[in-house]
């Protein structure tokens, strides 16, 4: 099947103009300006940079801005020089971005992508399982699939690689210059088509200057932290940056009846950057990378009676029953990529390749096992006297490998027609057994698994242009042709049987280790998008813009362990239309930025996690659950977000506000899908998952100086509404999400060092992050890390 595809893959590219398939540095190198990351944080080295896009009259395309090296200046780490690109990049995308700089992620403590989700609007991130598989929404648009081997509708971005499955974008975020997150149907000037929009990693790049920074810190549960980076110039073409990260650390969970703990950590993460600069005007630049973790998983709550296997109707927070079967993780993967740079007169040129793999071998617990003397089953008859164990396990063993490669030229012509035209070419593929040890009934014990392989390819060829209408008026055109297939072989079978009735040990008649449903297929798909928008130089500083746009994401599968046939099939692609109007400031030279928009997306056929229930033995009452993807055919999301920032107005305050409010319904209701019942149905207007209606944040950090030194004191706070993690499951509500967060930062001015004390979730609040029906029928629960209390070392060399 990979053969076929890639011969699919090449056909299609041998019919793209030649001058099409030329290659351009990735978006991802653009995301590096923010409202916080221009105001406040140390700028990035210039490779991280690319203007030839911008508008003319502003900046001569190709030509790379001379800015100063990472280290922080003379005065603290907080002060900056702020670029002419720098700010026109921002306020010239028409698009929201928000983006938090590095400097931001290690004060706020953003330890990985979901955690960004918590200080960017709109955005929400939970991870599904105890092990690899955070859920990604953007304005309510995503995948709403624990099981981690479909991409949602956002693209994820690793230095300008595409991620295409959750595993690949859990580990350390370590050495970051920024994570830029851009709203709406993404694809038209890089890499994968998108519905929701696209997260750009981007990490700070070799300089020609020696220099780096050691950092240690100590925190809740025993938790040692050491990091480093180290830039070192090799010889006068070639750079190297070499950053490392470790986390040690207790869990913070407690076992009712071992007194064990879980949710310790044991993560270790390294990335090697080398550049070869060839001449002034073109670059290579070398990425290795490895993580690994060996932590132990949280476990959820389940909330039955601790004699049932559960950790109570009513726990402590930090209660978890899970027995016999501690949870367990171990996983690690790394890559390669290469990317190649290219200045002419009239534009830029880049091509960036990478290879990425990921080995997980994780065991979720979702309650204890317990010991059941005898019981009812769920069609009234009596089982006497037998002894169960009851389970709800699951083991995540998989191997995931992902190509891609995305190239495009950037150019001015004619000084009035900007013009970025570009090819995008990935195959990914998944391997995996997928087991669920599950208990239905007393004496009925059940173990499924899934054994599949999944194989993705997708190219694209896009065109993105910028008119200059007027001085001060652009008209903006962008199309994408875009081509998928996802291929799936693999199904559901008994790996085991427990003692109990036959007639209960053999749903639809299956035989130990036979198939209860399989597939071996594939499906393909063409898809035309584009955009269409106006954007207006109102004063200099101040844009305002309108765009409509369209989006698309590929067809999935659902790789979860299941009894009911029609669970696993195909899921068709969904499709986005976007309408958004914004404006963007910059006054007072850069102390004043403000970004705000209005937004309505129409929905089809959104792909989405159902739960209904089923009758799998012949001639019986008794039911069961199961969850499975489907589409919904028509919703909507409509809302608004606001972000502004305040740096040095009032002298040494530095202020940050951010505010989401989404309305995402559903616009056709969904009554029934093959093979399983909804009960109750999906009614119409009800709330799209991963959708909360409202979340805010805002931080506030305010310098005190005396002689040489100076101390910054931070306060950080976070709200989500409650949202929907999968339709039809009444336990799958989470609870509102708040969290406070105070920080006290001492250091002499030249920001050579700096000692720190924190808390994160003052409050101690112990919220349900993530919730759903487990396979005995009771809630089962994910809460948010309690309240953390740490310090930390930095020193800058």
């Amino acid at each position: 099947m990979k053969s076929y595809f890639l011969r699919r893959s090449f056909r299609l590219l041998a019919s793209v103009p030649a001058y099409v398939t030329l290659p351009a540095l990735p978006c991802l190198l653009l995301a590096s300006t923010s409202p916080l990351a221009t105001a406040a944080t140390p700028v990035a080295s210039p490779q991280s940079a690319d203007t030839s896009h911008i508008a003319a009259g502003h900046k001569r395309v190709g030509a790379t801005p001379r800015r100063k090296n990472t280290a922080p200046r003379q005065g603290g780490s907080e002060e900056v020089e702020v670029t002419q690109s720098h700010t026109h990049r921002y306020l010239s995308e028409p698009t929201t971005v928000n983006v938090i700089s590095g400097q931001e992620l290690r004060s706020l403590h953003l330890e990985n992508p979901k955690d960004i989700a918590s200080f960017t609007p709109g955005v929400t991130a939970t991870n599904a399982v105890s092990g690899s598989a955070p859920i990604f929404s953007i304005r309510g648009v995503g995948l709403d699939d624990y099981v981690g081997t479909n991409m949602g509708g956002i693209g994820i971005y690793l230095d300008g690689v595409f991620a295409p499955f959750p595993v690949f974008y859990t580990g350390q975020m370590l050495d970051v210059e920024s994570v830029a997150t851009e709203k709406g149907p993404q694809g038209f000037d890089m890499g994968r088509s998108t519905t929701g929009g696209s997260i750009n990693i981007q990490s700070v790049k070799p300089s020609d200057k020696f220099g780096g920074y050691a950092e240690w810190g100590y925190s809740s549960y025993n938790t040692n932290r050491g990091r480093f980076a180290i830039n070192t110039p090799i010889t006068s073409k070639i750079s190297n940056r070499l950053a490392f990260n470790y986390v040690k650390g207790d869990g913070w969970q407690k076992d009712v009846t071992t007194g064990a703990r879980y949710g310790s950590q044991d993560l270790l993460a390294i990335r090697n950057l080398t550049k070869f600069t060839v001449d002034d005007t073109s670059s290579f630049l070398l990425n290795i990378h490895y993580t690994r973790d060996k932590g132990t998983s949280t476990s959820p709550q389940d909330l039955d009676t601790v004699a049932n296997g559960g950790a109570g109707t009513n726990p402590n927070p930090h209660a978890v029953n899970v027995g016999n079967t501690p949870p367990q993780r171990n996983e690690n993967g790394g890559g390669v990529s290469l990317n190649f740079t290219k200045i002419f007169d009239f534009g830029t040129f880049s091509s960036t390749t990478g290879v990425d793999f990921y080995r997980r071998n994780d065991l979720d617990n979702y309650d204890g096992l317990g010991t059941v003397a005898g019981g009812v089953r769920s069609d009234g008859t009596t089982v006497a006297g037998g002894v169960g164990t009851k389970y709800a396990d699951y083991r995540w063993d998989d191997t995931a490998i992902a190509q891609s490669h995305d190239m495009h030229l950037r150019m001015n012509l004619a000084k009035i027609l900007h013009l970025t035209v570009g090819v995008y070419e990935s195959y990914d593929k998944i391997d995996g057994n997928y087991t669920s040890y599950r208990m239905d009934d007393p004496g009925s014990m059940v173990n499924l698994t899934n054994h599949f392989s999944q194989q993705n390819l997708s190219t694209g060829v896009y065109v993105n242009t910028v008119t200059n209408v007027t001085k001060k008026l652009d008209f903006i055109a962008s199309g994408r042709f875009s081509y998928d297939e996802r291929g799936f072989n693999g199904g559901s079978m008994y790996s085991a049987i427990g003692a109990g009735s036959p007639r209960l040990a053999a749903p639809y008649n299956a035989t130990l280790d036979g198939p209860i449903n399989h597939l071996n297929e594939r499906h393909d798909y063409e898809r035309f998008t584009g955009r269409v928008g106006l954007r207006y130089q109102i004063v200099p500083g101040t844009y305002a813009y309108g765009t409509i746009s369209n989006g698309y994401k590929a067809g999935s599968y659902f790789a979860a362990p299941v009894l009911a046939p029609a669970a696993l099939d195909y899921v068709r692609p969904e499709n986005l239309i976007a309408y958004e109007v914004g404006i963007k400031s910059s006054l007072l030279h850069n102390k004043l930025i403000l970004e705000g928009s209005l937004f309505d997306y129409e929905y089809h056929n959104r792909q989405t996690l159902f739960f209904g229930t089923f009758h799998p033995y012949a001639n019986s009452n008794i039911t069961s659950n199961s969850l499975t993807l489907g589409t919904i055919p028509r919703a909507r999301t409509r809302g608004g977000e606001i972000s502004s920032t305040l740096h040095n107005v009032i002298p040494n305050l530095d202020l940050h506000g951010s505010f989401a409010y989404l309305d995402a319904q559903i616009k056709s209701p969904v009554d029934s899908l093959p093979g399983l019942t909804l009960d109750p149905k999906i009614a119409h207007n009800s709330q799209l998952p991963f959708a909360p209606r409202f979340s805010w944040s805002a931080v506030a950090r305010y310098n005190i100086n005396f002689n040489r030194y100076r101390t910054t004191l931070q306060a950080s706070y976070t709200w989500k509404d409650n949202m929907w993690a999968a339709l039809g499951d009444s336990n799958a509500k989470t609870s509102k999400i708040s969290s406070l967060g105070l920080r006290m930062e001492f250091g002499p001015k030249t920001g050579k060092w700096t000692a720190a004390v924190y808390v994160d979730n003052l409050q101690d609040n112990h919220g349900s992050t993530y919730s759903f029906t487990g396979s005995d029928g009771n809630r089962a629960q994910y809460i948010q890390t309690p309240r953390w209390v740490g310090c930390d070392l930095h020193y800058n060399f």
